[in-house]
């Protein structure tokens, strides 16, 4: 899939050179979870090219808007990251994908001036957008307002919202469950467990001395953290070219470590994975998160923690065993 960086100097100084393509259909929005109802505005953009001979492209924005403008606290972090996203996109079909650096600057863009501007001089016949779509400085431009400066030339088709459980899917709803650690709800939203990314780094090796080895991770971006607790997870080992070098089964610790460490401290990521023997230090690792197991508790003995690690893992193996037998 190409990849094309725009910014607010596209605007004003002219497309890059060689990013032009003719015969765009393109999907809009910022897609953050790329979850059910994005994949859908996604699938009918792809449908829209296949139809109309046209090439299948999305164009999405970063970082989010709300972390730049400043409004909603519960933007603190991304479902999916860019890269992540990027990688989405191709799944669904999308050839060509526009990235927007949103800043300050590109805020004041109005709707008519990105239309104008950016839109129609890619060569945009057709875009698909989701039903609450808004572009523009402060919002201001609608899939109307994109069809009218599209000059008449440009089809603009409308996504309504997809439903489940009688709610509307969306990155809000996703980042609630992630906070109820409901990892079921998510898989259900997305279409997949969630995704967290990081290095591991050296930590204190209190979980070796326990029998139980940890891969303490730092992420590599600033994802939206679930409720901190016990998860079955699946762990890809990623190799420097960010394949899969080898694939395990394990359990993830997200917390504040209670049993050892004082109130206030940091957050850590902590991954078990069974079955495996080696240096993971300086290694990327990619976690799906499949099942919460337990809220995080301080222990009264250093046995009764490694009791309730030992049945947090034999769970966790039943849980993946059923899967296997699915």
């Amino acid at each position: 899939m190409e990849r094309i960086q725009l910014s607010v100097a596209n605007v004003t100084g002219g497309l890059p050179q060689g990013a032009a393509k003719s015969g765009l259909s393109l999907a809009i929005g910022f897609f953050d979870g790329v979850h059910l109802g994005h994949q859908e505005v996604i699938r009918q953009a792809v449908a829209a090219a296949r139809e109309k001979g046209l090439i299948p492209a999305v164009m999405t924005f970063d970082p989010h808007p709300r972390v730049v403008l400043g409004h909603g606290s519960q933007y603190d972090g991304v479902l999916t990251p860019l890269e992540d996203k990027l990688a989405l996109f191709e799944e669904l079909g999308v050839e060509a994908a526009y990235v927007i650096r949103f800043d300050r600057e590109f805020s004041e863009v109005t709707a008519e001036r990105f239309v104008k501007s950016i839109i129609v001089p890619l060569g945009v016949k057709a875009t698909t957008v989701g039903f609450d779509f808004s572009f523009g400085h402060r919002g201001q431009g609608n899939a109307e307002v994109l069809k009218e400066f599209g000059g008449g030339e440009l089809q603009v088709q409308v996504v309504s919202p997809v439903y489940l459980d009688d709610s509307k899917v969306s990155s809000t709803r996703i980042r609630a469950r992630l906070a109820e650690g409901d990892c079921s709800a998510v898989r259900r939203l997305t279409g997949r467990p969630y995704l967290l990314k990081g290095l591991v780094v050296h930590g204190d090796a209190r979980g070796r001395q326990l029998g139980y080895p940890t891969a303490n991770l730092q992420l590599d971006q600033s994802y939206v953290i679930p409720r901190p607790g016990v998860y079955a997870i699946e762990i890809e080992v990623l190799s420097d070219a960010g394949t899969a070098e080898s694939r395990h089964n394990g359990v993830l610790n997200v917390g504040y470590r209670p049993t050892f460490d004082a109130p206030g401290g940091a957050l850590k990521l902590e991954a078990h994975l069974f079955d495996f023997e080696g240096d993971l230090y300086g290694r990327q690792l990619a976690l799906r998160i499949h099942s919460f197991l337990r809220a995080e508790k301080k222990f009264e003995s250093i046995n009764q923690l490694i009791e309730q690690i030992g049945s947090d893992s034999a769970r966790a193996r039943e849980i993946f065993s059923v899967k296997a037998r699915d």
